[in-house]
């Protein structure tokens, strides 16, 4: 069993909502591509490259990766771009809408991010019903069907190993192990927290209990941080009786164990430092170096658990509290609209925008500007700020990880401090350096943004070394390395 456990031409598949690309049609009529954005897609791209037989399933997001996805049905092969090899599943619209923007976003996004205002929302009944049965359930088999008719015109190589990525797909597990039983390996990852037991009780009964089930289906059930890892086999203790080995991170399930392992996501180094130089970037810098005084950052999606309006409400506070600072920073907030369909999201951007127009009128002179609140779709203006940030804030209510933090840290070139909520999955690896911040509390925020724009330049060197030591200590290659040598283990132990 061992020697096929770690056979390198053994299938691959990674299962994810998003894919690594999107397909178009330029205005000649010939099919085009873009590279997909996000953490996740960075992480995949490394982790498919650690196996020559990969092969990558996602949703078809637009019409022309619907006709993608129309060929490679017709052809039973992948579509190959880049180096990578794909399957665009289509999805019945009606049911990737109720799975996406009525169950998945936003109860189980907000449910596991803490976010609701439990007094009044949020109110379940038969219309959550029918989104989990007319939606998320089908679209989730559709998902594991195309994984099952992919591996049945695969070559032989041993037993597939299949590796299902995050909230959108928790029943996908229970659905291959009715087309495959216990031959493959499977692994789910969870890229966002865990709440705790009683937070996972506020969804609806078979949706809490559908969802522990069919990820206790999967061999390996995977998160950023140790914490995240220790609720969900809290969770499932409580919820389902199961036993558990909360220190060996072991769950007993139906007569097998089920790991549950912490992978802290990661970036290349060298990718960020690489960009850092590229001619787009040193093309987009003057532009930031050109804003009055330090530079305060952040780079986030307008996610309500990104708390940007206490962040805006915080530097308010501290030029209330220390006048002398007016004109002596800029506060650039590179924004990116998310869920804009999504009610609670439409209204957040909304109080976004009139946050910033409150600070700027309270503040402003007629040569400073405090906030500068940046909409454009533009990476390397981004890299561009991360280069030339005094401070980056990042101050999430909640997070799975937060790249960014880790991103930023990499490409900067002035010693910058890094202001870090206790709540985002980064400061596991990265608080001990940070500034560490209650999200909920402005007033220590604001006295950290004071703080962090005033640290003395030995102090800011030393913290920003010993950042930087800890993300190459801990790369996206490592990442994926350590995921399939723990693949192997498995396998070999319980084959």
């Amino acid at each position: 069993m061992a020697e096929r456990d770690t056979n390198p031409d053994a299938r691959l598949v990674i299962v994810s909502n998003r894919g690594p690309v999107r397909f178009s049609r330029n205005d000649s009529g010939e099919r085009e591509h873009s590279r997909g954005a996000g953490g996740l897609v960075t992480a995949l791209n490394a982790l498919s490259r650690q196996r020559r037989e990969t092969v990558w399933i996602a949703s078809a997001q637009s019409d022309e990766d619907a006709r993608v996805a129309k060929e490679t049905s017709e052809t039973g092969e992948p579509h190959e771009v880049e180096g990578l090899r794909i399957l665009l599943a289509e999805h019945e619209t009606d049911a990737y809408d109720l799975m996406y923007n009525h169950l998945a976003n936003p109860l189980l996004w907000l449910v596991q991010h803490g976010l609701y205002d439990l007094p009044y929302s949020p109110e379940l009944g038969d219309e959550t019903r029918r989104a989990w049965e007319e939606g998320y359930l089908p679209v989730n088999e559709n998902f594991a069907e195309a994984v099952a008719r992919l591996l049945k015109n695969s070559p032989e190589g041993g037993e597939p190993i299949i590796l299902v990525h995050d909230y959108q797909l928790y029943m996908v597990p229970h659905f291959l192990r009715e087309r495959f039983g216990r031959d493959a390996f499977v692994s789910l990852f969870v890229h966002i927290p865990w709440p705790e037991p009683e937070g996972w009780r506020i969804l609806p009964g078979y949706v809490r209990e559908g969802v522990l089930k069919s990820l206790l289906e999967a061999d390996v059930v995977a998160f950023h941080t140790k914490g995240y890892a220790r609720s969900f086999i809290r969770t499932v203790r409580e919820t389902l009786g199961v036993e558990v080995d909360e220190e060996e991170g072991v769950v007993a399930y139906e007569g097998r164990e089920v790991w549950v392992r912490p992978y802290p996501i990661s970036i290349d180094p060298n990718e960020f430092e690489e960009l850092a130089r590229s001619e787009a970037v040193l093309e987009r810098e003057e532009t930031v170096k050109d804003l009055p005084g330090k530079l305060l950052l952040r780079v986030d999606r307008t996610d309500l658990s990104k708390n940007i309006v206490r962040g805006f409400r915080a530097y308010d506070r501290m030029l209330q509290r220390h006048p002398e600072m007016k004109g002596e920073v800029t506060f650039l907030a590179r924004l990116q609209p998310s869920r804009g369909d999504i009610p609670e999201y439409a209204k957040y951007a909304a109080v976004i925008e009139k946050s910033v127009q409150e600070v700027n009128q309270k503040h402003a002179t007629e040569s400073w500007e405090p906030i500068i609140l940046s909409m454009e779709d533009d990476f390397m203006l981004s890299v561009a700020a991360y280069k030339n940030y005094d401070v980056l804030l990042v101050n999430a209510v909640r997070d799975g990880m937060n790249l960014i933090a880790k991103e930023a840290v990499i490409a900067n070139e002035k010693n910058g401090v890094l202001i870090l909520s206790e709540n985002a999955g980064a400061h596991e690896e990265l608080g001990e350096h940070a500034l560490t911040v209650n999200p909920f509390d402005i007033d220590e925020q604001a006295e950290t943004l004071y703080e962090a724009l005033t640290m003395p330049e030995d102090e800011r060197t030393r913290r920003a070394e010993a950042l930087r030591e800890s993300i190459r200590f801990n790369t996206i290659e490592e990442w994926a390395e350590i995921q399939l040598k723990d693949i192997a283990a498995y396998r070999e132990q319980y084959g």
